[in-house]
């Protein structure tokens, strides 16, 4: 009789990395951003890390100063944030906007607040739906020193 082939042993994939509370937020409003879009006709952004990189910069700098601005006093330009992180882009946009529900609901306030603007003052509501965009980048940062969830999102066609 032959011998019975060998046992096969499965390996579990190692789990996920477990993400930070402000990843999580910012997961959820990616998701909800693409489904407006989805909604809209148009396709899905896809994540790209060094955006996200971009705006958590960003958002650093606006925490620091309490300030919520596309640009602030001595910070480089948008698109020149966006270079610094390894983007080469055609096209950039910027959503930012903070709230002093700091969880993903409150988030998810700001980014239906946005997609809801109306003609002729919407345009964070333009970004989200821009047919020049295919890459995006979220961050969040929890700012306990202020009690401020601060919101970037930044748009670019790479």
């Amino acid at each position: 009789m032959p011998a019975p082939p060998p046992a096969t042993r499965t390996v579990a994939p190692p789990p996920p990395p477990s993400l930070s509370a402000s990843d999580q937020i910012a997961q959820a409003v990616f998701n909800a951003l693409n489904s407006s879009r989805s909604r809209a006709g148009l396709p899905a952004l896809r994540w790209s890390s060094a955006l996200q990189r971009s705006a958590h910069q960003h958002n650093l700098a606006m925490a620091a100063a309490n300030q919520l601005s596309h640009q602030l006093p001595g910070e480089p330009s948008l698109g020149a944030r966006e270079s610094q992180q390894g983007v080469s882009w055609t096209f950039a946009a910027e959503n930012i906007g903070w709230t002093s529900d700091m969880s993903t609901n409150g988030a998810l306030d700001v980014e239906a607040t946005m997609l809801g603007e109306q003609p002729p003052n919407d345009g964070h509501r333009q970004n989200i739906l821009s047919s020049q965009a295919n890459s995006l980048g979220i961050d969040v940062v929890l700012d306990r020193t202020h009690g401020k969830l601060w919101l970037t999102e930044d748009f670019a066609r790479i």
